[in-house]
């Protein structure tokens, strides 16, 4: 089980914790290592792998970081195999998008081209707890929105565009989507305090209001199974959006990588800073 470390010519030699990295990856990807599985103690797998422990170790470290394993407690005991999530695919996408300047208005314009098929597909497939999943999340939004909270409405929001990602069947539309949903999550606390006055705080709420009236809509169009209906209308309102979007400016808010535990301070630091401003009204 030794890892092989060929190199092509003219390029320096990979370090030896990259390659057991990449073994490990490929284990995982084909299945070999299944979620749940337990690698073997660390004494083993020095053993098998012919390697020093700090090169071992710092393979270790990397998959954990990627969320590929979970490190357990003490050398004696093997780490656990886990799934590969959307949210770490997220975490380096929207790296990449932040550093080449990406916008929530491109965000967007790639959900406007998914989504749609997204809701035909969910209403052909007539699941019932599909729907009252997406019904439970409309009602968290009106129920947001009749308390004044625009932080609690922009996250409910947004989560019902993560279910309707979720909970599609095709699993390379849900990758894509469910990344891009991700990303967006840590663009919206940005909204409030992006404002500059009372009547632009008016008008975001009162599209958050719009948002949620058309999420109810289409959750009836899914219930009912009409399909084409449920594609056409969502087409209709994402363009609608985007066209909003770019008259209030939220078009050009930039994509922020994710920071770990100081995005959910960022969060709840615009969400004091909303509640200053009294936003329900155009306060």
């Amino acid at each position: 089980m030794k890892p092989s470390t060929q190199v092509k010519a003219g390029r320096p030699p990979p370090k030896l914790s990259h390659v057991l990295v990449e073994l490990f990856r490929a284990r995982i990807a084909s299945g070999e290592l299944k979620p749940g599985d337990t690698l073997p103690p660390e004494a083993e797998l020095l053993q098998q792998l012919r390697v020093s422990r700090p090169t071992l170790r710092q393979a270790l470290r990397v998959l954990e970081s990627e969320s590929l394993i979970q490190l357990g407690k003490g050398a004696r005991t093997g780490a656990t195999v886990m799934h590969p999530s959307i949210e770490t695919a997220a975490q380096y996408g929207a790296l990449y998008l932040a550093t080449h300047g990406a916008t929530l208005g491109e965000i967007h314009q790639v959900r406007a081209l998914l989504e749609p098929p997204l809701a035909a597909l969910i209403a052909r497939q007539a699941d019932k707890d599909a729907v009252k999943s997406l019904q439970d999340c409309v009602r968290t939004q009106q129920e947001a929105l009749q308390r004044g909270d625009y932080i609690a409405a922009a996250t409910a929001v947004n989560e019902f565009h993560g279910r309707l990602e979720r909970l599609s069947e095709n699993r390379a539309l849900g990758l894509v989507a469910g990344m891009l949903n991700d990303i967006a999550v840590n663009v919206y606390p940005q909204i409030p305090v992006a404002t500059r006055n009372a009547k632009e705080r008016n008008l975001i709420w009162r599209r958050s209001e719009k948002s949620t009236d058309a999420h109810a809509y289409l959750v009836k169009l899914i219930a009912a199974g009409k399909a084409d209906a449920a594609e056409k209308f969502w087409r209709s309102y994402m363009l609608d959006t985007a066209e909003f979007m770019q008259k209030s400016g939220l078009a050009n808010l930039r994509v922020r990588a994710r920071e770990g535990h100081l995005a959910t301070d960022s969060g709840a630091l615009a969400s004091r800073k909303l509640r200053a401003l009294q936003l329900r009204g155009g306060a």
